[in-house]
């Protein structure tokens, strides 16, 4: 590995490094090279879908390992500013939301189809059959949009560097309905702890985007069994429980 590279970031299948004026996102062996350059395409398109998002410079290969390169932001996630002045809530969850709904009107034509992937995942998920038919039909049943989805917009991936705000994560993007990422932030919220949050942000983002929070609470279950797909052992509890009751709903 090269001295010059600072680790800032570790997670399961990937570490953060700083070199430089670089980000080097290096994942470890078991992620396939697929699934690298895909996320590395979807940088690609949201940038130039004229979204705030590091510049790419380059896909390689670091000791064996699949690396994105990018430019390296300097500044703060807008988690660690929540954490810092919580009387300044108000004023970070309303930056939140704006980036969030200006990247839902964005368009990136070539991106994935949303439904597509959550049909997929549904149907991986471990559900019972019943269950799985229902939110089958739900998901069908919902309006087909062609909106950017970031799919795991969170305050973590969105870096504030002096006057301006770079959303970063681009592995889960698709093109679809806008509610169903608003649902996918939410149940992410409430998987953190934080419930007070994942609430105000609910309630803010269908204020400002115009939507019905019923309409919104209507996604939670489809997004919440794509996710047994690819969840840890220990959080399909927390999955399974937004599905529970589906079958019986009117």
């Amino acid at each position: 590995m090269d001295s010059a590279m600072e680790l800032i970031f570790q997670r399961t299948n990937k570490q953060i490094f700083r070199k430089g004026q670089e980000a080097i996102k290096l994942f470890n062996e078991e992620v396939s090279a697929a699934d690298v350059l895909n996320e590395a395409l979807n940088q690609a398109r949201a940038q130039e879908a004229g979204l705030p998002v590091p510049r790419l410079h380059e896909v390689t290969k670091l000791d064996g390992r699949w690396a994105i390169l990018s430019d390296f932001i300097e500044g703060e996630t807008l988690l660690e500013r929540i954490e810092a002045a919580p009387e300044r809530l108000e004023e970070h969850l309303e930056l939140f939301v704006r980036l969030q709904t200006r990247v839902h009107a964005a368009r990136a034509p070539k991106l994935r189809q949303q439904k597509d992937k959550l049909n997929r995942r549904i149907s991986a998920s471990g559900l019972d059959a019943t269950t799985r038919y229902e939110l089958h039909v739900r998901l069908e049943a919902m309006p087909q949009h062609e909106k950017v989805c970031h799919g795991d917009f969170m305050p973590s991936n969105v870096i504030l560097a002096a006057d301006k705000a770079f959303i970063i994560d681009w592995a889960h993007v698709t093109q679809g309905n806008a509610a169903a990422d608003a649902a996918n932030t939410y149940v992410a919220l409430l998987k953190c702890g934080r419930e007070a949050l994942a609430e105000a942000y609910l309630k803010l983002y269908c204020l400002r985007s115009d939507t019905a929070l019923q309409y919104v609470r209507k996604w939670v279950p489809i997004v919440a069994g794509a996710h047994l797909a690819r969840c840890q052992p220990e959080e399909r509890a927390f999955y399974t429980a937004f599905c529970e009751g589906v079958a019986g709903e009117k």
